[in-house]
């Protein structure tokens, strides 16, 4: 349908609902990415465990964003911050660390425990590559 003209699909649209019939709605692509329970939707800012919406901040989302969309790759401390912040406050190490604390409170069934957001000690953070 790329070399149909516009107009005469708008036309046959009018035509169609005229005579009563809906067209179905054009729905986007599903941008979700989904690991082991977890899902999220970029486009709303939602995150899902098995099905329950868990409510996160703006920057705790953009956050486990960053490290989702480079799942395997350790992101320093400061490097988050410089993705997600962009160098609008002054950085903070320990600020970070109750960030991702938090994050793993919200998302980890058990946050002593992480599975989806690892440490890696003396470097930094990743979101594991071991989730499905």
């Amino acid at each position: 349908m790329e070399n149909v003209d516009d107009n005469f699909i708008n036309q046959l649209r009018c035509l169609i609902e005229e005579y009563g019939y809906q067209l179905p709605m054009e729905t986007e692509k599903d941008t979700s990415l989904s690991f082991d329970g977890l899902k999220l939707v970029p486009e709303n800012y939602q995150v899902f465990r098995n099905g329950t919406e868990i409510v996160l901040t703006g920057k705790e989302f953009e956050i486990l964003m960053l490290l989702v969309q480079n799942r395997g790759r350790v992101f320093s401390k400061e490097q988050i911050y410089d993705a997600v912040w962009n160098n609008e406050y002054v950085f903070d190490e320990r600020n970070m660390t109750a960030y991702i604390n938090k994050i793993r409170r919200k998302i980890e069934p058990d946050p002593a425990h992480p599975r989806y957001i690892i440490t890696v000690w003396g470097v930094g953070y990743k979101f594991s590559e071991r989730t499905k």
